[in-house]
């Protein structure tokens, strides 16, 4: 359990002072405990939290491995609950999301490959059907990423407006539909089908490019309808 300490101590009014410094002068002068031993401000209320962040830190090394473990392994350092393993595993998990995001941005997507590694990437180890759209430029530069729709573990639907919106939302000139099959193989279903010609239909009215649809399936292989020869004579 994460120690409390009454406010009349040595420490009374530090926090203000921290949060005052970093209004007035902003986080780039914050050494590493320093930026830790704020964050855990928001998880253990009223204590002295610099031993702690100088004690993770060393403990794994950097703050960079701080973000980087895991829940159970946080919370055996002493001081640590679970209000804070969660904050800094999620804070983490927000870190390696963000940098995936903006290094798929700078990336130019060419190929087939190209798309089913994205898809896999978001979509493996899902529990429940997910529909995602994935948004791209004039170059293939992502633009943006939405889950569309969600299910249970054996169906979800596509919602073609939204699709379209998620589109238009971004001025984006083409995207790909990707879905997962949590547990089966990935191949399509007859609604499936339907719901990839619909969006190719609703699309091409439009003026926009759907180029492709994959589906990711529970080993983490991925299949391409455009690659398909059944089916590629939808997308053009």
């Amino acid at each position: 359990m994460e120690k409390k300490t009454d406010s009349k101590n040595i420490h009374y009014g530090h926090r203000k002072r921290v949060k005052q410094n970093v209004s007035e002068n902003g986080f780039s002068h914050l050494e590493d405990h320093k930026l830790l031993e704020l964050l855990l401000f928001y998880s253990i209320p009223q204590a002295d939290t610099n031993e702690l962040a100088h004690q993770l830190i060393t403990e794994f090394g950097s703050l960079d491995e701080v973000f980087k473990a895991d829940v159970n392994r946080l919370k055996k350092i002493s001081g640590v609950g679970e209000n804070t393993a969660v904050m800094l595993a999620a804070m983490g998990e927000t870190f390696a999301r963000v940098s995936k995001m903006k290094s798929n941005k700078k990336y130019v997507f060419k190929t087939h490959e190209d798309f089913k590694n994205l898809a896999v990437s978001r979509l493996s180890n899902q529990t429940n059907e997910k529909v995602m759209i994935f948004c791209f430029d004039s170059a293939k530069r992502l633009k943006k990423e939405t889950v569309i729709s969600e299910g249970n573990e054996n169906t979800s639907s596509v919602d073609v407006r939204k699709a379209v919106q998620a589109v238009i939302d971004c001025n984006a000139t083409s995207a790909i539909l990707a879905h997962n099959h949590p547990e089966g193989a990935c191949e399509p279903s007859g609604s499936d089908i339907d719901s990839t010609r619909a969006v190719c239909v609703m699309f091409r009215k439009l003026g926009f490019i759907l180029a492709d649809h994959i589906i990711v399936g529970a080993d983490a292989s991925a299949y391409s309808m455009r690659s398909d020869p059944m089916f590629s004579q939808m997308f053009y």
